[in-house]
Formats: C-alpha cells, structure tokens, sequence
C-alpha cells in the first residue's frame, strides 16, 4: 500500500515542484545515492529504511516515468509528467538499487535462490539509467538513443511479471494489479490511436 502514497506524493511533486526538480537535479541524484547507500547499510537496525531496500520507492519513481508514455499526448498531467521524466528514472534507478544488492547478497550467502526476472528487469533498466544523463546522451545519435529507449517496455514487463511472482502478501499483489492493468490498458489504447492516426495519414497521402 505504501507505494500508492508514495505515486501520489510523486505525482504532487511532478505536478507543483517539477521545475524546482529539473534546477535541483543534481543535488537530489546525491541526496539520493547518499539515502540508498544509508538505507542499505542500516535497513536490518532502522525499520525507516525498509521501503527503501524493498523497492517500494524506486517502483513508485518509475510508475510515473511509465504513465507518462500511456497518457493522453496533451494532457496537463503528461506535460508536467514529462518535464520530469529524466529525473524520475535517474532516481528510480538510484532507489531500487538497494533492493537489488540485497538479495544479490543474499543470493550470494546462499539465503534464497536468484530471482532471474528480477535480475533481467535490473540489467536492461542500467543502460538506461546511464544514458539518461545529458553528458552520455550528447555523444549517442537521436537514432541509437531512441531505439535504446525502447528497452523501457521489456523492463516494465518482466518488472510486472517480477511484481506479481514475488508479491509478499495479498494486499500488495493486489495494488501491483492495479497499477499495472490500468497503465497496461492505457498503453494499448493510445498506440491503437497513434497506429490508426498515421494509417488515416498515409492513405490520404
């Protein structure tokens, strides 16, 4: 449930405080490395941190990340998405790496057995990640950045797929079902639109 507050809190910020987020970008990737390091280090002796490791905010970054490409393309609430957009999976990808490394840990200690859609959704989230930051982005082409781009809906399927295998409880499987059906649901209807959209275009040409 604690995923839910934290995409409304998410959604206030993108949509009052979105500017005062791309200005303070750089401060809030420290600030952010800092907390995940902090909450790695200490999640078993303060209870705070537990939805930090769990992933719980990291998820909640990229669900708004992903909503933007679902929602209507001249929304308000896709503008004022969008504006965020890089900074929200650049701290997403901060947040649910302390998530990873604990299991990687635990994995390693022989605690529990790898969980391979959680490892694949982490590897195609990280050239992701580092592409995100303008000083990479500026060496890549529009092309090669664009297509690389499209590996952002594998790691939302096999995120969601990772989701629902290892859900803890009912309650908590059932907030994943839904925010994901509704984005799953949006996602198909607005590419119908599109690939009708263009369909209309290149028969009328």
């Amino acid at each position: 449930m604690i995923v839910v507050i934290f995409v409304a809190l998410l959604t206030l910020l993108a949509v009052y405080k979105g500017k005062w987020v791309r200005n303070q970008n750089l401060k809030l990737y420290i600030g952010a490395t800092v907390l995940a390091i902090i909450a790695f280090l200490l999640e078993d002796k303060v209870k705070i941190f537990e939805p930090f490791v769990q992933g719980f905010l990291g998820l909640s970054f990229f669900y708004i990340v992903m909503m933007t490409g679902a929602l209507k393309k001249k929304s308000k609430l896709r503008i004022k998405f969008a504006g965020i957009r890089r900074e929200y999976s650049i701290l997403g990808f901060i947040f649910i790496t302390p998530h990873a490394l604990k299991y990687f840990v635990e994995y390693l200690n022989g605690e529990i057995a790898l969980e391979w859609w959680g490892v694949a959704t982490y590897l195609v989230m990280l050239p992701l990640f580092i592409t995100s930051f303008m000083v990479i982005r500026k060496k890549m082409s529009r092309n090669a950045w664009v297509y690389l781009q499209k590996l952002a809906y594998v790691s939302y399927i096999t995120l969601f797929i990772h989701l629902i295998l290892n859900a803890s409880n009912t309650p908590n499987l059932v907030v994943y079902l839904l925010l994901f059906v509704p984005y799953i649901s949006m996602k198909i209807y607005r590419e119908i639109l599109e690939y009708t959209s263009k369909k209309k275009v290149l028969e009328t040409t």
